[in-house]
């Protein structure tokens, strides 16, 4: 009886065998295999690997193509439809998975964007050096006082402190900034070269940007540097501090005059002067407002 059964089965077990259809005969089969294991495969690498957000949502659009590829192929009712009717249910269902997952791919977006330890500020590159005389460009403190550069100019302005200065020049795409940035305790929170400027996390609380202005905060939430580069002239508020504890703060007053345009004010650690704070521009915190300017703030 029991060799009756396993005769049995064999046979219908080779029975199975035979009446299958053989990998080898069905190319397109294979073919959509091929498709479905590769899109799985990217699906995985692209949500598991770190990489820039806009690579990996493109990376996912992808996938999600491949798995329409796959279905439409695969589906005998659907693979009956004209093509041009296939491609148009593949656009309408992308552009369905872009309204989807905008949202969330745009905060991610913006999250990554804040989060960066380093950019450029318009123009950034080199100064000009061709031996000819090409003067600074202007200097303006807050919205009031302006330093207008002789044709002969001075490569370092405001030379603070012995390592704590301000250096302005003209660059083959505007006026470039150069500068560092430390706090009360002499920590460099971040600093500026000809327009790229990097922060040092463990000592700047937070910064907000855009390509033409940075604003950067030390650890008690201050403002302690914020610049803006226009076509002619770069505006700027900040702080210079010594390693010993001494500072000076430059920042423009609320209503300028032509009497009174901006306010120099002498700090040291005992005495931070928070009456004459620098007011911020942006919104804060930076990860979740990259780019927004305070309402109250906008100048042009």
């Amino acid at each position: 009886m029991l060799e009756t059964c396993r005769t049995s089965v064999a046979a219908n077990l080779r029975s199975w065998i035979t009446a299958s259809p053989r990998i080898d005969k069905d190319p397109k089969g294979i073919k959509e295999m091929l498709f479905f294991l590769i899109g799985v495969f990217l699906a995985i690498i692209f949500g598991v690997v770190t990489m820039p957000v806009i690579v990996m949502w493109l990376g996912w659009l992808f996938c999600w193509c491949i798995l329409f590829y796959v279905i439409q192929s695969s589906v005998y009712k659907i693979s009956e439809y004209p093509r041009k009717t296939r491609l148009l249910g593949a656009i309408v269902l992308a552009v369905g998975f872009i309204g989807v997952f905008w949202s969330t791919a745009r905060g991610q977006w913006r999250e990554e964007k804040a989060a960066v330890l380093e950019g450029d500020l318009v123009g950034a590159g080199l100064a000009i050096n061709d031996g000819k005389q090409h003067g600074f460009p202007m200097l303006q403190i807050g919205e009031g006082t302006t330093f207008i550069m002789t044709p002969d100019g001075v490569a370092d302005i405001f030379p603070f402190f012995r390592d704590s200065g301000v250096r302005i020049e003209w660059g083959y795409k505007g006026p470039l900034l150069t500068t560092p940035v430390r706090d009360r305790n002499g920590n460099l929170l971040a600093e500026i070269t000809r327009n790229h400027w990097r922060v040092y996390p463990q000592y700047c609380a937070d910064k907000n940007y855009t390509k033409e202005v940075l604003e950067i905060k030390d650890g008690a939430g201050h403002v302690v540097l914020q610049v803006r580069i226009l076509p002619d002239r770069i505006r700027l508020e900040g702080e210079w501090w010594n390693t010993e504890g001494n500072g000076i703060r430059l920042l423009g007053v609320p209503n300028p005059t032509p009497a009174q345009g901006s306010m120099v004010v002498p700090l040291s650690r005992q005495n931070q002067h928070i009456e004459s704070l620098i007011q911020p521009i942006f919104e804060y915190p930076g990860k979740d407002h990259w780019r927004e300017f305070r309402q109250d703030r906008l100048t042009q």
